[in-house]
């Protein structure tokens, strides 16, 4: 065994879960596969909001396994229950014959020692290089993860959920919330800083329900990060907050933060407070538009992102009216739709007799996405002839020399534009020309030093 591979599935927090995997792998001697190569070890890291996404990860392992039947396959992420392989553990996952082992994510030290029973070779992490001193590593959270990239840096602040919403696997497949102590979020933070991080999102289940010796210390914490301003550091984002825990003291905070972006993930779920309690969101209609009237009084310009489920069980037209009206009132900058789909062990699963018909499902998805784009593309317009910040992520050679770079502006708004050489990782002034869809596209103004000599850019 030599070379691995990881396959993420979900969300940013499955992402960063998969970087501290490279980093203890790393450290057992193995090497990274190429994209082209295949691995004598593949990790799935895997995610279980939606049934269809274990359906896709089941898949992928199947096809996986007929094309490289010599290699080990390992799962975790979301859909592990139980750390072990065949004869240890009676994780449901291990039933299928192509699953070799499966680990929970906070059991990611363990890798080395089920490797070992495997192999029949010695894995063993000495002297683990860790942002807390050496040794051997007993909490996931602890282990330095091997980042993809410097510039923009996912922290992990918490795992788990506590709220336990009808529709939601999540607090039975991460477990209920725990959160890490602050000082190692903010040493973890100081150290991607000091290597030139840009931009950290911090990420959570229910991220602002953070706590610290017991205590709710979301506003503490985002107070502590944002000091690294005088590091370099320009930008914080979280995802993703809870309406029942975004309180005024937390708006005050972003407010007031130098690194704060104008830009607001807060998931609504629907816009009827009858489906609201069906699906024990524990916030009404009014509370959740008190909060974004707030933040758009404090933060101007302020985009807001939400999470809309279509189709709930027992949705009615009414509903679903006013989940459109709603939509309209707010003026949404994103949605993150989805057709509501059973998930297996949640109560909403088993509300059968309500389920609504999948035609009327896709039906209302379609209307409401229609609604989202009247807004969010009118926002999008207003930006042209504007400059907006833009943090490049890509920066591909194009014919001509030139180069198409591509990031986002601190509103989150997707950016694309030209220029004579790669721009990747820095922070850079563009002149919005025009709107494709949700896409922004623009100048780099200094491919035209002659005719607008004011180009800033804001950080190399």
């Amino acid at each position: 065994m030599k070379s691995y591979q990881i396959k993420t599935f979900g969300c940013q927090m499955n992402y960063s879960d998969s970087e501290r995997v490279s980093s203890v792998l790393d450290r057992c001697g193995l090497r990274k596969a190429s994209a082209d190569e295949t691995p004598d070890l593949l990790i799935f890291n895997t995610c279980s909001v939606r049934q269809k996404s274990e359906d896709k990860a089941i898949g992928a392992m199947h096809e996986f396994r007929k094309k490289a039947p010599d290699s080990l396959i390992g799962v975790t992420g979301c859909m592990v229950r139980e750390t072990g392989h065949k004869d240890i553990s009676r994780d449901g996952l291990l039933q299928h014959d192509f699953v070799d082992f499966v680990f929970r994510i906070e059991d990611a030290a363990r890798l080395p020692k089920i490797l070992s029973q495997f192999s029949g070779l010695e894995f063993v992490l000495e002297e683990f290089e860790n942002f807390f001193g050496t040794g051997e590593i007993e909490n996931y959270f602890r282990i330095a993860p091997q980042v993809s990239s410097q510039t923009q840096v996912f922290v992990p602040i918490m795992q788990g959920c506590d709220k336990f919403c009808t529709y939601c696997i999540v607090p039975y497949t991460r477990g209920r919330e725990v959160s890490r102590p602050m000082t190692e979020i903010l040493d973890e933070c100081e150290h991607h800083a000091k290597n030139g991080a840009k931009e950290i999102t911090l990420l959570g289940q229910n991220v602002n329900s953070y706590t610290s010796e017991g205590e709710k210390s979301f506003p503490d914490l985002l107070r502590g990060v944002d000091r690294l301003h005088s590091l370099g550091l320009s930008r914080v984002r979280f995802t993703s907050p809870h309406p029942q825990d975004f309180t005024e003291e937390v708006i005050d905070v972003l407010a007031h933060m130098k690194t704060a972006c104008p830009y607001v993930h807060l998931p609504a779920q629907h816009g009827s407070d009858r489906m609201l309690r069906a699906m024990n969101r524990n916030y009404t209609v009014a509370e959740y538009e008190e909060i974004v009237d707030s933040l758009r009084k404090r933060i101007p310009g302020v985009s807001i992102a939400t999470d809309i489920i279509v189709g709930f069980p027992g949705e009615t037209e009414e509903d679903f009216w006013q989940l459109s009206e709603f939509a309209r009132r707010m003026k949404f900058d994103f949605s993150y739709t989805a057709i509501f789909s059973p998930r297996k062990n949640t109560p909403a699963a088993r509300m059968k007799k309500e389920f609504v018909p999948p035609a009327e499902q896709k039906e209302r998805f379609h209307a409401f996405d229609n609604i989202i784009k009247s807004t969010a593309f009118v926002r999008r317009q207003e930006c042209v002839g504007k400059m907006v910040e833009v943090l490049v992520e890509s920066s591909e050679p194009q014919l001509g020399g030139t180069f198409l770079n591509g990031g986002r502006s601190r509103e989150f708004f997707e950016t694309y534009f030209l220029s004579d050489q790669p721009l990747l990782g820095q922070e850079i002034s563009v002149q919005i020309t025009e709107r494709k869809g949700y896409v922004l596209h623009g100048d780099f103004l200094e491919t035209k030093k002659k005719k607008t000599p004011s180009l800033r850019v804001v950080s190399a």
